[in-house]
């Protein structure tokens, strides 16, 4: 595809501008994927990297280096190169684009987790070469959430390449607004981060790139993943220049030098480039595997438990260390360097080859005993302080506590949180015989005895309890045990009973069909209950896909709990039954999944005789609170059937072309109905929608301006503990609990065709979502606060024999609702502590944060912690309380000095 004379006189004729581009050298670096972590770093560090220093220093060669964790295991073990890699570093000849510790995906983690992988990476480089990251280099990650362009700028980054989600070809540089307004300069690859690679077709690339570039500035990405350094790219670039460069000048360069030239034309020429809004996740132009949302559920679930489970153990700690001034750095930044691994791109997604997870089940163990223990020793401190702080001021008579057997509830979040709890309590013989309910201060409340264990006396000694305390803002409450019945208070709006086959409490009706076990919910409508949804329903899917894609050839399921599928097999109820205590109900469901049922012809009227071929066993529990307005799941699966997709589904008569869902920092707008998306003549997808989309813990689908009132319409919330795969489809909500496939890639066009036995998922599961039925849409209803609350337990201890505390404090709360806590920490160079909040909802909010103790100093800083005049904003601070404005979706960064 050579440029033609006649082609070449016309644009001097014309009078174009020369063109520049800017050939980058660079390798893709894998964590794991298709080797072991152990091979990629043999392949980078002994076979790319001491073949880019010799190249480096002995050329006018350039090369691209993404990730720091590459780089800590080069200087590790093999110092020499290391210093050699450092010093072309240094010199501008090798850049650091990206700079995270591993290239996050950027849909599945928490945005804490994202903005750790920043601050991790991009620390090392300015402690080991001296040098800023100024561009994000997205070379692989599957689709960009909404607030990257604010997490980007408030950590530095003033540009943006990336490869994958664009939802429109051209041009391929435009200004990516976030969801709080936060713009920043990015280039899309259009033809991905090979552009450059096959040396002998350059020109073929540069026509393609040209064609959708917004100035006479053309980035050309010359590598692939684990691709080894071309020593004859210098030659190549000398022979293009004199041949063509006279109309396109080709330069060996690295990506800050393309955009800061970038730049400067935008700005000689006054350009003004294209905005665009929101999320990159879009398959038009390029794949962004919507369906690795659920490939390796565990992985998933244990990411979402280990950050919940960190960030608050990391709050506490921050606190403790205001008393005792020690706070376990090195035992929590380790930690978290495990999550971080866990959240790399081909990790999280689960769509590597089988040995490469084995590190990761390492790194759970770990993380779940260290976890454990630390969070024990944390909350002990405070408790320890705390009980100090009660007897030096006198007040240790007055206090609770001190009894055996007395409880401290933890709540982590920043607003007051009433919540089911279940403890383990140990009594010494003869001290307590019955538990009754709990007291702290005037308050008493019920409690739930799920089992115990006597002494030979008869008096407990073990008792597993369950209770709904109600807690202050990041803070804790002291219960006392009560042998006798707590007080009834007359006007209690909270109640619990069974009508039938209906359990109701003031929020809802749940109504159970105890030959399939699915319910039927409806809220108050005025002068009777309106149905919300049917569900809790099993659907089982052919599965023919592989890692990255579900595949099916049937229209319909294989079969769902209420008979929709092929005629062969059948759910089966084989066990029903409700317990009940003062303070919920539990539904227990026993079913089976028998591929064949007989008869299989005339099912109407002849009823089955024998089952056959059992695939699925299933327990659920269904448990309605009497004064907590969600219900809570726990499904149980042990999967032993190969090639299949397990989802569960809400059906409503709901009707909306949208749903949203919990993001970063945020929440974002889906289309519905995708599955069903045919696409207009002459338009071509790279990856047709599939209706599945990644949430983040939770998602919502309302039709709230369609009630009697603005706002007064049903909603209903859906809220999960990692199983991100969400679609709505014909008015229902559905939520992926695994799918069961054999290869890593089908078609090997994703990927090798590596077999992955281990993905089959022939696995025991425990599922934990919840609905929230609701009135008006999301943001009325705050589904933000629900999922935090479920999944930010809170954690209880039970009080050792003579320690007094007061019944009840608060060390943090953020006023109003909509106002988040994200990270609560002590600062990375151990000066001061570090308050991280985001407005959730997307509206302009006055703030006003309360602090257990007069900060002596407060200043807004940046994601990496320090103070930058872009994230400036003003302060008023009045002794322990702290106002200030924040913007739609804004992220705010407190530094605090005591």
């Amino acid at each position: 595809m050579k440029m033609t004379r006649e082609e070449e006189k016309e644009t001097k004729e014309n009078g174009k501008e020369k063109d520049t581009i800017y050939l980058v050298p660079h390798t893709h670096y894998d964590a794991i994927w298709v080797f072991t972590k152990e091979d990629y770093f043999y392949i980078n560090l002994m076979l790319i990297l001491r073949e880019v220093a010799r190249l480096v220093e002995e050329t006018d060669y350039k090369f691209l280096i993404e990730q720091t964790f590459l780089l800590e295991e080069l200087e590790k073990r093999y110092p020499e190169l290391f210093t050699r890699i450092a010093e072309q570093i240094k010199r501008g000849k090798i850049e650091i684009a990206d700079g995270e510790y591993l290239m996050a995906d950027t849909m599945l983690p928490d945005g804490e987790t994202l903005i750790r992988e920043i601050a991790e990476g991009k620390r090392y480089v300015k402690q080991k070469f001296g040098v800023d990251v100024p561009v994000m280099w997205q070379a692989d990650s599957f689709g960009l959430n909404a607030q990257l362009p604010q997490i980007y700028r408030k950590s530095g980054y003033r540009y943006v390449a990336f490869r994958r989600g664009v939802p429109k070809r051209k041009p391929s540089e435009f200004l990516w607004e976030g969801l709080d307004g936060t713009r920043i300069l990015t280039h899309w690859m259009p033809l991905g981060y090979r552009a450059g690679l096959d040396l002998t077709k350059l020109e073929e690339s540069y026509k393609k790139l040209k064609e959708v570039a917004a100035t006479s500035h053309i980035l050309m990405p010359s590598g692939s993943g684990v691709t080894l350094p071309q020593p004859e790219t210098p030659e190549v670039v000398n022979a293009w220049n004199k041949e063509r460069g006279d109309i396109a000048e080709l330069k060996i360069a690295t990506p800050r030098e393309f955009f800061e030239s970038l730049e400067t034309e935008l700005k000689e020429k006054k350009l003004e480039l294209e905005v665009r809004r929101g999320e990159m996740y879009s398959g038009r132009y390029s794949e962004v595997f919507p369906n690795c949302s659920s490939s390796r559920m565990w992985i998933k679930q244990g990411l979402c438990e280990y950050e919940s489970w960190l960030t608050c153990c990391e709050r506490w700690a921050t606190l403790a260390s205001l008393v005792d001034s020690y706070f376990p750095y090195e035992e929590l930044r380790n930690c978290w360097r495990k999550i971080l691994f866990i959240a790399f791109h081909d990790v999280v997604p689960g769509t590597g080859m089988d040995r490469g997870y084995e590190e990761v089940k390492q790194y759970r163990g770990f993380i779940t005993a260290e976890m454990s223990n630390r969070c024990a020793r944390v909350h002990s401190r405070i408790i320890e302080s705390e009980s100090e702080r009660e007897h030096k001021s006198g007040k240790g008579e007055s206090a609770d506590g001190g009894d055996i057997g007395d409880i401290i509830v933890f709540n982590s979040l920043s607003w007051e949180v009433k919540n089911w709890i279940e403890m383990d309590l140990t009594f010494d013989k003869g001290k307590v015989v019955t538990i009754k309910g709990l007291k702290s201060g005037e308050e008493e409340i019920d409690v739930e005895i799920i089992k115990f264990a006597r002494y030979e006396d008869d008096s407990l000694r073990y008792a597993r309890i369950g209770f709904v305390p109600t807690v202050p803002p990041m803070g804790y409450k002291v219960y006392k045990i009560l042998e006798r019945e707590p007080k009834r208070y007359r006007f209690d709006p909270n109640f619990i009973l069974i009508r039938g086959n209906t359990i109701e409490n003031r929020f809802f009706g749940v109504e159970i069909e105890p030959a399939t076990g699915l319910i039927t919910v409806s809220i108050d409508g005025g002068e009777k209950r309106e149905e919300v949804c049917m569900g809790n329903e099993l659907v089982l899917e052919e599965e023919a896909g592989d890692l990255y894609y579900h595949r099916q050839m049937l229209d319909i399921p294989l079969k769902t709990e209420s008979g929709e599928g092929i005629k062969y097999g059948a759910f089966r109820v084989k066990n029903f039954y409700i317990t009940k205590s003062p303070l919920r109900r539990v539904i227990n469901v026993e079913t089976d999944y028998f591929s064949l049922r007989w008869p299989y012809r005339l099912t109407d009227k002849l009823p089955p005789l024998m089952w056959r071929h059992r695939f699925l066993e299933c327990t659920k529990k269904i448990i309605v609170y009497k004064d907590i307005p969600r219900i809570d799941f726990v499904t149980n699966v042990v999967d032993k059937h190969p090639r299949a997709r397990l989802r569960v589904r809400f059906s409503t008569a709901m009707k909306s072309p949208t749903y949203v869902c919990g993001s970063q920092f945020g929440a974002v707008s889906r289309p519905t109905d995708m599955w069903y998306y045919k696409p207009e003549d002459g338009e071509e997808w790279v990856e047709k929608p599939c209706g599945a989309f990644p949430s983040l813990r939770w998602f919502d689908y309302s039709d709230a301006d369609k009630g009697k009132g603005k706002g007064k319409g049903l909603g209903l919330t859906v809220i999960h503990s990692g199983t991100p795969e969400s679609e709505v489809r014909d008015g229902a909500l559905y939520l992926t609990l695994l799918r069961s496939v054999s290869m890593l890639s089908s078609d090997g066009k994703t990927g090798p065709a590596i077999p992955v036995p281990d993905a089959r998922e022939l696995r025991r599961y425990t599922f934990r979502y919840a609905i929230y039925p609701h009135r008006g849409d999301w943001k009325s209803a705050y589904s933000y606060r629900q999922a935090q609350e479920f999944n930010c337990a809170l954690y209880g201890m039970q009080l050792r024999e003579g320690k007094k505390l007061p019944h009840e404090r608060s060390f943090l709360s953020i006023e109003p609702e909509n106002v988040v806590l994200s990270a609560l920490k002590v600062a990375d160079d151990g000066d001061g502590i570090i308050l991280r909040f985001y407005e959730a909802a997307g509206e302009d909010t006055d703030a006003e944060i309360t602090f257990f103790r007069e900060p002596a100093e407060v200043k807004v800083v940046n994601l990496l912690e320090y103070e930058d005049e872009e994230v400036s904003k003003g302060l008023q601070i009045e002794g322990k309380r702290i106002k200030l404005n924040v913007k739609p979706f804004e992220i705010v960064t407190l530094r605090l000095r005591f």
